[in-house]
């Protein structure tokens, strides 16, 4: 679907039809959630509307389409594969990639596919499947729809249709980012604890025979 068709869908219907675009994006339509997101930002943009209106419409139609994803992955479980209309999507190859990085990473994994288009659908579907817990798998995808709805939508209501060209690289950066505050959260992190451990008073079942912990003399 072409960005003017999409712009007047939500000229005409407003923020119902962000909800139902967004939706629909998450099972397949011919259209692009970035898509969507710009389209609804260069609306309100233009007419005037809320733009935290359109944030928060767009952040719940996607969450919307997403869980319905999982919903399907976890109601059909491994016949998901061989379902008319998704095995072509959700390949053995693809389950057993979503199985691996699930089992390393949990739902790390949600959060990294809701920046990567191509992976989202299999991803999700994929979380179902393989039973990743619902409550996990909303909290990773609720996050990342947080850092990743506002800023695109926002891109919408302040460059316009003109952010189109640029919007990959523009998720990029994104990513980057990103990527870029995982790893130095988990490096914080790591610090911590590592000052905790060498912090905590040492117990009797850690003191090694010789040490001088163990040469302390009677004073009497």
């Amino acid at each position: 679907m072409e960005f003017a068709h999409v712009e007047q869908w939500i000229q005409t219907f407003s923020y119902p039809a962000v909800f139902l675009l967004l939706v629909s994006a998450g099972f397949g339509a011919p259209v692009s959630e970035e898509l969507v997101m710009i389209a609804g930002g260069l609306v309100v943009g233009k007419s005037g509307g809320s733009l935290w209106g359109m944030i928060a419409t767009a952040w719940v139609g996607v969450l919307a389409g997403d869980s319905l994803l999982w919903r399907i992955g976890h109601r059909l479980g491994p016949r998901a594969v061989s379902a008319r209309g998704i095995r072509k999507l959700l390949t053995p190859r693809r389950v057993a990639w979503a199985q691996r990085h699930f089992a390393k990473h949990g739902a790390k994994t949600i959060f990294i596919a809701r920046f990567t288009s191509g992976l989202r659908s299999v991803t999700f579907l994929s979380a179902g499947t393989t039973g990743l817990p619902y409550r996990k798998f909303i909290v990773a995808d609720a996050t990342a729809a947080l850092i990743l709805v506002p800023i695109v939508v926002w891109l919408g209501w302040k460059f316009g249709a003109a952010v189109l060209h640029d919007v990959h690289m523009a998720f990029r950066w994104v990513l980057g980012g990103v990527a870029v505050c995982l790893v130095g959260g988990a490096v914080v992190a790591a610090i911590r604890r590592r000052r905790r451990v060498r912090a905590a008073p040492l117990g009797p079942q850690d003191v090694r025979p010789g040490s001088s912990a163990q040469k302390v003399h009677d004073p009497f």
